[in-house]
């Protein structure tokens, strides 16, 4: 869902009673379900800033200095129907100063993803019941690894693809798919400075209830796309009330910043062109109990029916 830095993982309780009742909306909209499967991306790379989307929508961005290994993201809510899932994988130089990328990308540069798909739920004792009894729990997906470049490039892309069977999707979830294309509207470009600017006011004033509704339809989707956890859609709400809740300074002003579309059009985010913040979102902040800086990455769509632009992941 929405992207607060790397990810927001923060501990979670009820601000007051308005809080709980925002709660008590958004809970009990997922199906529990005794189990499912969920799917999960691990990502490397070597020399090179990097973009991996599945479907279109982008789940991993780095552009930031040094080497990344072994991190890894769930995938269950970029998958809104079984069948083909299609993966990008964008390539860009390598960050060597704050303030600094190289010109190409060099030979030795690589992104390299492994797509696991795992039954859930299963605790640890869970797999070392499973592996002593020679039960598989952990199924390997796809891996792939972009080739060797031939020579030093600006930029370079590669597509690959995974098929999810029909009995392994076991939620519902809408996402992108029927929102409206945005690409083509003149008037886009206001609107979402607007979002900005009233998502970024709602955050300097601490509001927890208009937080909480601006990203209600990721908080849903997230948590349908796991409906053998009972508890995640409370978790995931609880999460962002606290998250709104702190007070924060908003830091590294963005002087030029770009919209960038994704979901074959359907949706939109804003990016930063500046070097030192180059491809990352243009609201950047850190709070009292945590310097390290945060990215406010969210990206909007246009929901059929509507002309109000939402927060969809």
């Amino acid at each position: 869902m929405i992207a607060l830095g790397v990810c927001l993982s923060l501990p979670s309780c009820a601000q007051d009673k308005k809080d709980t009742a925002a709660e008590n909306k958004i809970a009990g909209k997922t199906d529990y379900q005794k189990e499912g499967v969920l799917f999960k991306l691990k990502h490397e790379h070597l020399d090179c800033s990097y973009e991996i989307l599945l479907n279109d929508m982008p789940i991993v961005t780095y552009f930031g200095l040094g080497e990344r290994s072994g991190l890894t993201v769930d995938l269950n809510q970029y998958i809104l129907k079984p069948g083909k899932q299609e993966v990008t994988i964008r390539m860009f130089p390598v960050k060597k100063e704050e303030n600094h990328f190289a010109p190409k990308l060099s030979k030795n540069a690589f992104v390299k993803i492994e797509i696991t798909k795992n039954k859930e739920p299963m605790t640890m004792l869970d797999q070392l019941n499973a592996r002593g009894k020679g039960k598989e729990y952990k199924w390997e997906t796809l891996t792939y690894q972009t080739p060797r470049l031939d020579k030093p490039l600006p930029y370079t892309a590669y597509k690959t693809s995974f098929v999810v069977d029909e009995k392994d999707v076991n939620w519902e979830i809408v996402g992108w798919s029927k929102s409206k294309k945005l690409n083509n509207d003149p008037n886009l470009r206001k609107e979402v400075d607007e979002f900005y600017n009233n998502y970024k006011k709602v955050l300097e004033e601490g509001d927890r209830n208009k937080f909480l509704s601006l990203v209600r339809t990721a908080i849903d989707e997230e948590a349908a796309s796991k409906p053998w956890d009972k508890e995640i859609e409370n978790q995931l709400t609880k999460n962002m009330i606290d998250y709104a809740a702190e007070k924060r300074n908003f830091i590294y002003p963005c002087t030029k910043a770009e919209l960038k579309f994704f979901g074959d059009g359907r949706v939109v985010t804003l990016v930063c062109a500046d070097t030192l913040t180059f491809g990352y979102a243009p609201l950047i902040s850190r709070t009292a109990k945590n310097m390290v800086p945060k990215s406010h990455t969210f990206y909007l769509h246009r929901p059929a029916g509507t002309n109000k632009l939402e927060i969809i992941r």
